[in-house]
């Protein structure tokens, strides 16, 4: 059965996303998540690679524990070749249709439904909306659209359970920028316009 893959259209988006490519959109936020959510649809995932008039909307968790973060190298059996050999800050996934609680929305549902298929998790501090990640600069990642969630952990309890596809370590947010050179374009728009900006700490109590 064909993949079904949550898309918005692109023409919906370009009010606050036009000319802001490579970037991590903070100051409207709440505005593209609400319309993402008012104008949800599905498409065939081997259709919605090559339409360049939608974006696949992806939620993509960055794992935190006080200054510390989960850091992810992705293995030769990772399903995106692309990414093979790669270090990520992110876990994220395509949002398919299922059932969604009352209590959540169907993005958050896909979020979690991810995070729970590749890692697990110890017991969680907070749950944090940071931003749109938005990157124009190819192909693929053209009809891709981010939104960053920041998970802050009370502890560094957290295991991959995809040992095959990834391997996984803490690492403090000061020595990040020794994986820089080897980390995925999302990645790096994290490090350059959240992490390095903010140091990392502006959400977390700790």
């Amino acid at each position: 059965m064909t993949e079904s893959v949550l898309i918005v259209q692109n023409s919906l988006l370009q009010a606050t996303i036009k000319d802001r490519s490579g970037c991590l959109i903070t100051d409207r936020k709440e505005q593209i998540f609400e319309k993402i959510l008012n104008n949800q649809m599905f498409m065939p995932r081997n259709d919605a690679e090559y339409n360049f008039e939608h974006k696949q909307v992806i939620p993509y968790v960055v794992i935190r524990s006080k200054k510390n973060f989960l850091l992810l190298k992705r293995l030769n059996r990772q399903t995106e070749k692309r990414l093979h050999n790669k270090y990520s800050l992110g876990i994220g996934g395509h949002i398919n249709p299922e059932p969604v609680a009352d209590h959540s929305n169907i993005i958050v549902n896909g979020l979690y439904r991810e995070l729970n298929e590749e890692v697990l998790v110890g017991e969680i501090d907070a749950l944090n909306f940071v931003g749109i990640i938005n990157d124009e600069s190819n192909s693929v990642s053209r009809v891709h659209l981010g939104l960053l969630y920041i998970l802050d952990l009370l502890t560094q309890d957290c295991r991959v359970l995809e040992t095959e596809k990834m391997t996984a370590q803490w690492v403090s947010g000061s020595d990040l920028k020794e994986y820089y050179p080897m980390m995925e374009t999302w990645s790096r728009i994290v490090m350059d316009q959240y992490i390095n900006k903010n140091k990392g700490v502006e959400e977390s109590n700790n």
